[in-house]
């Protein structure tokens, strides 16, 4: 008989249902989807292989064991998973919110672990992309983090973001200026040099990058608080690589 995923998962949104330790085989052999499970201090306890190969961080899902969301994730972005991980943990309810992750457009649930099963509190992640198309009603219902996980699209700047975003919404040059304030030569200047950084040769096959992730999904104030959550993170790290080392050790002991 063949698994039916969707209809599983609305069972454990129903809250009848918490996660045990056998269905981590099941997850695991899901395709098109990451997850991770967390202990109560929210300590990596298994993931599956789409998971590290996402993370980036390891070349074995062994070395994530242990590792907590500061290590993958500059502060400000650690802290926001962080405190929907333990809302879930307080209040026993799953819940989803859409992120964007590894440059693509992304839901992700988060489910708590049956705490008499597993011996402890914690969480259990599931990410998998989110549709691209129009979105129903009720979707606009599920939140969105601010802070993104940008890979590719790390090497744009903020306003390339901006930009980015107008076009896969099927903005003309005009019509984009009008909308950031700015000459259509400027424009002009941030679509070549978004052109470059990613290898796109034309509009169309910009659009189309840019579709593809799931970019147009995302309403504009959403998107706008996704590159304010990329100004955030990027300070952060501008911070930490201008300390003294000196200082760090200090910090650290």
């Amino acid at each position: 008989m063949r698994f039916n995923f969707s209809k599983w998962i609305r069972l454990l949104n129903s809250g009848t249902r918490t996660i045990k330790p056998d269905d981590f085989e099941v997850f695991a052999r899901v395709p098109g989807i990451a997850c991770v499970a967390r202990d109560e201090e929210l300590r990596l306890f298994w993931c599956s292989p789409s998971f590290y190969r996402i993370a980036g961080k390891v070349e074995h899902a062994d070395d994530m064991i242990g590792t907590k969301l500061k290590d993958l994730l500059p502060p400000v972005a650690a802290e926001e998973r962080g405190m929907v991980h333990r809302r879930v943990m307080e209040t026993g309810e799953a819940t989803s919110h859409y992120q964007f992750n590894a440059d693509s457009r992304v839901i992700c649930t988060i489910f708590p672990l049956d705490e008499q099963a597993f011996g402890h509190r914690g969480i259990f992640a599931v990410m998998k992309d989110a549709p691209v198309d129009e979105r129903l009603g009720v979707d606009r219902e599920i939140p969105v983090l601010s802070t993104p996980n940008l890979f590719e699209l790390n090497a744009l700047s903020l306003r390339e973001l901006e930009v980015l975003y107008h076009i896969a919404s099927g903005l003309s040059t005009q019509e984009i200026a009008d909308q950031l304030y700015r000459a259509p030569k400027t424009i002009e200047h941030h679509i070549n040099s978004i052109h470059s950084k990613l290898g796109t040769g034309s509009r169309p096959q910009l659009v189309r990058w840019a579709s593809e992730r799931g970019i147009q999904s995302f309403t504009g104030d959403e998107w706008d608080q996704i590159v304010a959550g990329a100004q955030a993170m990027r300070k952060e790290q501008t911070l930490t690589q201008q300390a003294d080392p000196a200082d760090l050790v200090e910090k650290s002991d």
